[in-house]
């Protein structure tokens, strides 16, 4: 080969493009119904609805576990692989987690959930990096837009089904057969790429040996005392509503507005190229004023407020 691109080449990986901005974006919608309901599981046990912390660190526990041996294999196996075992692996969890059964089926089910979410959308945005060199940043400002418009999505399509049935297990089967479609699709158009180009493949770095480097470690915590925040906002937003007598409809919509915002953020975000110090500084200061609104208001529309900070805070960090 030349090296030239055949005919038909731009279309297909268009297509791809398409297709792994769109998992992105079914990632968005079926993370925040979890984080709709989440207080729902805890009730469902008889736990309190504040016992969702508990239920979101199994998650989490089982998307760090995944992520960190994910990042070795996808240099060996390629990532169009660990994607399509990722997303089996979250299929499965949500399947289980479709099943009324005792709180060890549903701490199972979470972190099987937890174990194929985090290579599904870690590796989809590195496809999406990897086929348009040229354009990545496009294309993952694309995915990005997709996954807060499926996690705008998310909330209101959980309480439209919970509202309308009266219980919340068989939204996870429905989040179960997304991932069995999108893991279909993956396979059906994978042909030639499964395999890693040779050019592409070297030796695996240790994911620890980034650590030696001090400015690294910074970051490493700056990200880790954000995801702290960040990750268990939408479930936490919502009992907050709750708290001082919103409906169930209203506080899941404040979890659409966080999202909304984040979108927001992001999309001003990318405007701040070259200058993202600054930017991490100034959003992060606009993340914790939400966060202080939320602590200190008591009225519905300062605490929609508070919501609106925090996103829009969030979304560039």
């Amino acid at each position: 080969m030349d090296g030239r691109r055949k005919p038909g080449d731009h279309h297909g990986q268009f297509g791809q493009n398409l297709l792994f901005s769109l998992l992105v974006t079914a990632l968005g919608l079926v993370t925040n119904v979890f984080h709709t309901v989440v207080d729902r599981m805890a009730l469902s046990l008889g736990r309190e609805a504040t016992a969702a912390g508990l239920l979101i660190s199994v998650y989490a526990l089982g998307s760090l576990s995944s992520v960190v041996l994910s990042s070795a294999l996808a240099d060996r196996i390629g990532k169009r692989r660990v994607i399509l075992a990722a997303l089996a692996v979250m299929s499965l969890g949500f399947f289980v987690l479709s099943v009324k059964g005792s709180y060890g089926l549903l701490l199972a089910g979470l972190y099987l959930y937890g174990f194929g979410f985090g290579p599904s959308e870690g590796m989809a945005s590195a496809v999406l990096t990897d086929q348009n060199p040229r354009q990545a940043s496009l294309w993952m400002n694309v995915a990005q837009a997709g996954f807060g418009v499926g996690a705008i999505i998310g909330p209101m399509a959980a309480m439209a089904y919970v509202l309308s049935r009266g219980e919340h297990q068989g939204v996870f089967l429905l989040c179960g057969l997304l991932g069995v479609l999108f893991f279909t699709l993956v396979l059906l158009t994978a042909k030639g790429r499964l395999a890693m180009p040779k050019h592409a493949q070297r030796p695996p770095m240790n994911i620890f040996s980034v650590l030696k480097e001090k400015r690294f470690r910074y970051l490493a915590l700056t990200i880790f005392l954000y995801l702290g925040y960040e990750s268990v906002s939408p479930s936490y937003i919502k009992q907050l509503f709750l708290s001082i007598g919103e409906p169930e409809s209203m506080a899941s919509l404040m979890i659409s507005l966080f999202w909304g915002s984040m979108i927001v953020g992001r999309l001003t975000g990318t405007l701040l190229t070259g200058k993202e110090l600054q930017s991490i500084r100034a959003y992060t200061a606009v993340a914790v004023a939400g966060l202080v609104i939320l602590v200190l208001a008591r009225t519905t529309p300062l605490l929609a407020a508070g919501v609106a900070l925090l996103g829009l805070g969030c979304g560039p960090v």
